[in-house]
């Protein structure tokens, strides 16, 4: 009897749905396009907060002075180049990653920042748009190296143009 029961259970009536009606050919191409605007919209990255990325910018600056101050210490290092990843391009980004790398470095916080104010360097990071690049000449080492002069060599290797030159920083684009 109970099998009985089970079989009249698992044998329900089909409901049968009633078939959408075609669209016209109008339609239908707004629906595709309408689509594809929403998969260029994912694709998109979500505006970004200005503060929170400056703040980004200058935690990767600031790590990335301590592994220069290390070599630097290690092996007599002068003059570096390197790259960051978070000013994406931009220069006045790259600009604040580069001062936060020469902070004085404190010995007492808990995740230390900073101190490579000593060592020359020139930075890169790549955007969509374009390269960004700064170069940085410490003080002491400007009868050596001319800030201008270092980074101008570099930008017309591939065509870029200078922004802005001081005697400590220098900035520069490549499109």
């Amino acid at each position: 009897p109970r099998k009985e029961e089970n079989l009249k259970q698992e044998k329900k009536p089909k409901t049968v749905k009633p078939k959408s009606e075609p669209k016209p050919k109008g339609e239908a191409k707004q629906d595709k396009k309408e689509k594809e605007q929403d998969e260029t919209k994912k694709d998109e990255k979500p505006a970004v907060d200005p503060v929170k990325k400056k703040k980004a910018v200058i935690k990767e600056g600031g790590k990335r002075g301590v592994e220069i101050e290390g070599a630097a210490d290690m092996g007599g290092l002068q003059f570096f180049c390197t790259s960051v990843d978070e000013p994406e391009g931009d220069i006045e980004l790259l600009l604040e990653s580069v001062k936060a790398m020469n902070e004085k470095s404190d010995p007492t916080d808990e995740e230390r920042k900073g101190g490579s104010g000593h060592v020359g360097k020139m930075v890169f990071s790549a955007g969509i748009d374009q390269l960004a690049m700064v170069a940085y000449v410490a003080e002491e080492k400007q009868a050596e190296c001319s800030c201008q002069e270092w980074l101008l060599k570099g930008l017309s290797l591939f065509g870029g143009k200078l922004v802005s030159a001081s005697k400590k920083y220098c900035q520069g684009g490549i499109a």
